[in-house]
């Protein structure tokens, strides 16, 4: 057995690459073909470009590794198949459903070892990649016709324009007391956050808890603890700029200043279930390679594998966010269309079976 499994994990990752090296050579180019749209804007020259470019591939990575998985094992797996070599696997006691059971266990370690190592390095790269761009551009992170809107313990505080994390536009903050009662204003032109410290410019304190009314100009202030990061995070990053750390911080701060966190929460629970997702993906892909499927070309084959990933990817995406609208409880919200999945790919095993397939 030991020598089938090392057998069928070379076929599968050599299928795997090469579906790998082909999806990203054409993302990669049409990336780098919609952001010549934008060469020469600003301080947007060709090689901010290049290299907004290729921080972006770690992400463009992660997105394509299922559906080369999945393409891989239509290609590689498939040829296997119309080859007979799985007749020969059978023929020397080993049955499909353990030859599938081998794939599947296979998949599931690649995919773990996989999200661990993107997990911790492709947030941060995208994170710089989209930095990179938007200082470049002067171009807004969040684009909301009100700013947008923090709660932060017994402060409110409005940001009209954000351009990372680091850099702030026309800021207000307002301070209560506990019984909900105005303390005082702060409006900030600008905020930058450098060696450690944020640097406010423009500041107009007004304070109303004196009478009469203060109100305090200042043209710079220096302060550590300013916005807490953690808020900003919370707001501006997409769940692929976020690691599983980030997104269970995200979650423990939403929680402390009673803050729905229904989303976070999802995003944590499809980062966790990623690894099962991309084995159930698989195990769609495993009828379409036995009994009367196997004589399929290398072109069905790359056909049927995207129509998997395109129902699959759209269906995973739409559930969750229909369910999160709805109110069901996140982690029911992610496995549920895991689940119809299963029950798709199990129903297509056994009519296999019933087929005549051993």
């Amino acid at each position: 057995m030991g020598i089938l499994n090392l057998y069928l994990l070379k076929r599968f990752m050599y299928g795997f690459i090469l579906s790998l090296v082909v999806l990203l050579s054409i993302e990669t180019f049409l990336s780098l073909t919609a952001e010549m749209e934008d060469l020469n804007t600003g301080d947007y020259t060709f090689a901010v470009l290049l290299k907004y470019t290729l921080l972006s591939i770690p992400r463009s990575i992660q997105d394509l590794f299922p559906y080369a998985l999945l393409i891989g094992a239509m290609l590689s797996l498939g040829a296997m198949a119309a080859d007979m070599e799985f007749v020969a696997i059978q023929s020397a006691g080993v049955s499909v459903t353990q030859t599938i059971l081998i794939i599947l266990t296979q998949t599931f370690f690649i995919s773990v070892i996989f999200y661990l190592v993107s997990d911790f390095s492709v947030p941060q790269l995208n994170k710089k990649a989209e930095s990179i761009k938007n200082i470049a551009l002067n171009k807004k992170v969040v684009h909301k016709a009100n700013g947008v809107w923090f709660k932060d313990k017994n402060k409110f505080i409005n940001i009209d324009e954000v351009y990372s994390n680091s850099n702030l536009k026309n800021i207000s903050i307002y301070k209560y007391d506990y019984s909900l009662k105005l303390q005082s204003l702060r409006h900030i032109d600008e905020a930058s956050f450098e060696n450690g410290n944020w640097i406010l410019r423009g500041v107009k304190e007004t304070s109303f808890k004196t009478k009469p009314i203060q109100t305090r100009h200042y043209h710079s202030q220096k302060e550590v603890e300013f916005i807490d990061p953690q808020l900003l995070d919370v707001t501006i990053h997409k769940p692929h700029n976020l690691s599983l750390g980030d997104v269970i911080k995200n979650i423990e701060y939403l929680n402390q200043n009673k803050l729905d966190d229904s989303i976070q929460k999802r995003i944590f629970w499809e980062k966790l279930l990623k690894p099962f997702s991309t084995v159930i993906m698989i195990f769609l892909a495993m009828p379409f390679l036995f009994g009367k499927y196997r004589t399929n070309t290398q072109g069905k084959r790359i056909v049927v594998g995207l129509l998997i990933g395109i129902v699959f990817f759209v269906t995973t995406t739409m559930l969750p966010n229909l369910g999160t609208v709805i109110g069901i409880f996140p982690f029911f919200n992610v496995l549920l269309p895991n689940i119809l999945f299963v029950i798709i790919g199990y129903k297509l095993y056994k009519h296999q079976l019933e087929l005549g397939l051993q």
